[in-house]
């Protein structure tokens, strides 16, 4: 171990591991630190039918559900106990959290989706927020050199609002797909394949996706994208990687230069202090996380003379939808709908451009819509019926189940949506908790109101049925628990989109809180994810978003990483 890395990187998941790669590679030595354990595919990820679980695949009642958690997972989950936040009284807020080797993208929902060039400039259109510093030109490189390592299953389309990129091919549609895309058509709308990073064939050494449909639950032969089985092994592979787990990062340490020293973390097990230097230091924990590390290390927070860390929080607005059967499918034959977890996409086809122009609402959302067999049938407990004629009820429904749910809905940056420091409450090695302040406002319950007269809208085209109660289980796309949102349920949604009590954080995809800026007077970073004040401290994730657009934001933060590595190489290098 060297008295003194040349980096080091707070975090092992999307962003972390790209870093630690991209840094190796030019030949730095890299010290790496992740808050929680190792994990073993083999045994971790190992696939396990709900009678082999002590609670039937639900997990323990009473233990609060955490980010794709299931009792598959769990272990490797975080819950409020050791880790708690706090929030405001109109607060409703779920933070999802993962922390092991790998992070959130070990059970993540794979969408990877280019932002459009003209979300890079929204505030310009239409007079809200900044623009981002950075244009679809400068991220395009990068969003080609990460899409060409890690593999994107998709269809090129030509659509403005949903740049195409480089793809392998697409995962076919399924029954309940086609009937989709042909509602798509006929109303007019745009639709393509799920953009998903998940192998359709091999790629740079790692087999195909085979289908198994467990891919919340942990991918255990790398088919998808995640750190331990892509990015992780090649910086490994150099030599120059050094890992240290369990080791919670607590501050950063600062000299009389001005210049981030290293970091100071804790032992998770044995509570102890350690204190790591490097020329270099690389946030990439979660977003809030990162912003937790920023308040922790400076009276005010560090890096913060534009007064804005810690604001401007954003989520993409989610829940609603709807669900129910497609009756052309009922009766049909069992298949392998669940295997590949994919769908449709319907891009925004509003506020595009000044056709599509709505006075109502600014920004947009984008559609997801599939269906067919699942892992369980969840809609049999609210089917009326008992003995062998309600079986034969379910089954025929079984492999006609249907939804469409919203896949990404710009949420307006708000100052008053923030995280600060809680004055009193700190973790089991205490650290000083955050505490969020996060509401909807009124342009985000406008635009979920429209998306969701959207989708039932759609769902009638396609000759859809409705149905009581959530059709898709725990951990499915848009399902109870997913890494996209709150349960897709039945009927009109207008009730609940006027809600303001609305809960937040199930799209997993909060951004913000540090954002990237021209002026060192608007925002933390600069756009190469350098923060403004400290030259050798670099914020890699969500933080650096200035607006969210209706994109899944994961691709984006990598690109975004991508860039700023090479800004980093280049600055050491003199």
């Amino acid at each position: 171990m060297p008295d003194k890395y040349d980096a080091i990187v707070v975090g092992s998941g999307a962003c972390g591991s790209w870093a630690a790669m991209e840094l190796t590679g030019a030949g730095m030595n890299v010290l790496m630190l992740e808050a929680g354990p190792r994990i073993d595919p083999a045994e971790q990820f190992r696939h396990k039918f709900p009678y082999e679980l002590d609670y039937r695949g639900r997990g323990r009642p009473g233990l609060l559900r955490r980010y794709a958690g299931s009792e598959r997972n769990y272990r490797i989950m975080i819950d409020n106990v050791e880790n708690p936040y706090t929030t405001s009284p109109e607060t409703v807020y779920s933070w999802g959290r993962s922390r092991c080797l790998g992070g959130r993208t070990l059970h993540w929902a794979r969408a990877t989706d280019r932002m459009a060039d003209y979300e890079f400039k929204a505030a310009s259109r239409d007079g809200y927020g900044i623009d981002w510093p950075v244009s679809y030109a400068d991220v395009k490189p990068y969003y080609d050199r990460i899409e060409s390592f890690i593999g994107v299953s998709a269809a090129a389309e030509g659509f403005p609002q949903f740049p195409d990129g480089i793809f392998l091919p697409p995962m076919a549609l399924n029954c309940a797909e086609t009937i989709f895309t042909a509602a798509c058509t006929s109303l007019g709308w745009p639709s393509t394949h799920r953009r998903l990073a998940q192998l359709t064939r091999p790629h740079n050494g790692r087999p195909p996706c085979h289908y198994c449909g467990n891919c919340v639950n942990g991918c255990d032969v790398g088919a998808m994208f995640n750190p331990i089985a892509v990015t992780l092994p090649p910086a490994l592979h150099t030599g120059k990687l050094e890992i240290r787990t369990d080791s919670i990062a607590a501050r950063i340490r600062m000299n009389a230069e001005n210049r981030a020293e290293g970091i100071t973390y804790i032992g998770r097990e044995s509570k102890t202090s350690v204190d790591v230097d490097a020329t270099w230091v690389v946030l990439a924990a979660s977003t809030l996380e990162n912003t937790r590390l920023l308040l922790l290390s400076s009276k005010g927070g560090l890096a913060n003379s534009s007064g804005t860390l810690g604001q401007y929080m954003m989520d993409q607005v989610g829940g609603g939808g709807v669900s129910g059967i497609l009756p052309k499918l009922k009766g049909g034959p069992s298949r392998l709908d669940d295997g590949k977890m994919a769908g449709i996409t319907i891009p925004a086809f509003e506020n595009i451009d000044t056709k599509t122009r709505r006075k109502d609402f600014i920004r947009g959302y984008v559609m997801n819509a599939t269906g067919g067999q699942t892992e369980f049938p969840q809609f049999a407990a609210n089917l009326p019926g008992y003995g062998s004629e309600w079986k034969k009820e379910v089954k025929s429904r079984y492999v006609a189940q249907a939804r469409v749910w919203i896949a990404g809905g710009e949420m307006l940056a708000r100052r008053d949506n923030f995280v600060e420091l809680d004055p009193e409450v700190k973790d089991h090695w205490g650290i000083p908790v955050l505490k969020i302040h996060f509401t909807h406002g009124d342009n985000d319950y406008t635009l979920i109101e429209d998306f969701q007269q959207k989708a039932e809208e759609l769902f009638r085209k396609a000759g859809g049925e409705l149905m009581p109660g959530p059709v898709m289980p725990a951990g499915f796309p848009g399902g109870a628990g997913s890494p996209e949102g709150a349960p897709v349920r039945q009927g009109s949604g207008a009730n609940a989109a006027t809600s303001r009590r609305r809960p937040l954080g199930g799209s997993i995809h909060e951004c913000g809180t540090a954002r990237m800026s021209v002026s060192p007077k608007d925002g933390v970073l600069n756009s190469y994810c350098q923060t403004h004040d400290v030259p050798n401290l670099y914020v890699f994730g969500g933080n650096a978003f200035p607006s969210t657009g209706d994109k899944h934001p994961t691709l984006t933060m990598m690109a975004l990483a991508a860039r700023g590595c090479d800004h980093l190489i280049a600055s050491s290098k003199g």
